[in-house]
């Protein structure tokens, strides 16, 4: 017998966990030899990004932020696949894969994350590095590395001040002091560029007052207001004609929804960018529409509006999580619906949080917000540790997470 294919797309927070709730669920309900979850990502592994900036520029040690992608679903029934999609077709239900084959999707959950946004900046990509993957990660230590290794007065940017931008400023910052102590005839300036009035722009106005003044306190000069419009392969252009040189530049300034998904016949908001309802669900663009599977979309890849707030939820791991959970679940139900008689589903839905949050500046150093409660320098950086020891244990066993954990640095 053929069985039903429940593919998830990415393999990241939100996918890794739709994929180990549905298929947990199936083992349990004993339908294995009925249905089966596909989890297919361009990579092997499941990459932790909020240590990106650490594996980019901590010099005393690379911490581990990947993981091996079939060990996590050992324990499973989920089958993955190492490939890349490249095109989708939701009138029938297949899944175009680079390498030629085709998946037929019963269910489809969309969780392919985001994509660097260069906003059309001329020459911003080509003369930039980016911090999206743990390649790229790897890529800046090496040209930091370069750059440290030189003698005269360097000048190294990060493009945009959002927590990536800040996390990472601050690390090369701690870095180029120890390397400027090791050779004398070094001078390296720390710069963070941001288009708008203020760090972390949107974020609790006492979020960004600490972590201004602690880049500060670092050395790391804050340039707001600064609007790039076009960049060489050593100099940025500024609204205004203003040039700044620079020696290494780093774009953290905006991310986007992948291209392809922006083309698919669901309900999308003005941007291109997929909705999810309440349920997670992506629902056809037109009534007349009629997609062959349940389109379940979550985290970076679709837009969810806060009903509260009018705006979308941030793009941020605990909500991929969250709402994994949610679609998971959801799917699971309407397959009970196929399965068994008379079963009235009870769907859940993705209400969105004040989700606490933690930017490390350096050095054991960060700024934290629980709720309306907002601290900062040790005890912050020991909250961020907790939130990677429990994400940890949600993925792995005991023993696997504490070692795992070790290695985080």
């Amino acid at each position: 017998m053929q069985k039903k294919n429940i593919v998830v797309l990415g393999a990241g927070f939100g996918g890794l966990r739709v994929a180990m709730v549905a298929a947990n669920n199936l083992r349990q309900l004993k339908l294995l030899e009925k249905y089966e979850v596909v989890l297919i990502d361009r990579t092997d592994c499941h990459l932790f990004t909020p240590l990106l900036y650490r594996l980019a520029a901590a010099p005393e040690s690379q911490p581990q932020c990947t993981y091996d992608t079939t060990s996590l679903t050992k324990n499973f029934p989920i089958r993955f696949l190492q490939n890349e999609v490249a095109s989708l077709d939701l009138m029938n239900g297949d899944v175009h894969l680079k390498t030629g084959e085709e998946i037929k999707a019963d269910f489809l959950v969309i969780a392919l994350g985001s994509e660097t946004n260069y906003f059309g900046i001329q020459g911003l990509k080509e003369n930039s590095l980016q911090l999206k993957s743990a390649e790229q990660a790897l890529a800046i230590r090496s040209a930091l590395n370069t750059v440290f290794a030189g003698e005269g007065e360097k000048k190294i940017i990060v493009g945009g001040a959002g927590a990536n931008g800040i996390e990472l400023a601050a690390e090369i910052k701690l870095w180029a002091d120890i390397a400027m102590r090791q050779n004398e005839k070094l001078k390296v300036s720390i710069a963070l560029m941001e288009a708008t009035p203020s760090v972390l722009p949107g974020l609790d106005p006492r979020v960004q007052a600490t972590a201004a003044k602690r880049l500060a306190m670092l050395g790391v000069d804050v340039m707001t207001n600064g609007k790039i419009v076009g960049v060489a392969p050593k100099e940025i252009s500024l609204d205004g004609g203003k040039k700044i040189p620079f020696d290494l530049f780093v774009w953290t300034g905006g991310i986007k929804t992948p291209d392809m998904l922006t083309r698919l016949p669901v309900e999308k908001e003005p941007h291109g960018k997929p909705m999810a309802k309440p349920d997670m669900e992506c629902l056809p663009a037109t009534p007349d529409l009629k997609l062959y599977p349940m389109v379940y979309g979550l985290g970076d890849s679709v837009c969810f509006m806060n009903p509260k707030t009018g705006r979308p939820v941030p793009a941020v791991a605990r909500a991929a999580i969250n709402q994994g959970g949610v679609a998971g679940h959801n799917l699971i139900e309407e397959i009970k619906k196929a399965e068994i008689p008379n079963y009235v589903p009870q769907p859940e839905t993705y209400v969105p949080q004040d989700y606490p949050y933690v930017i490390p500046i350096g050095n054991v150093w960060a700024v934290a917000k629980i709720g309306s409660f907002v601290f900062s320098g040790w005890p912050a950086w020991a909250f961020a540790k907790i939130i990677e020891i429990n994400y940890l244990l949600s993925i792995m066993s005991f023993k696997e997470a504490m070692r795992a954990w070790g290695k985080m640095g």
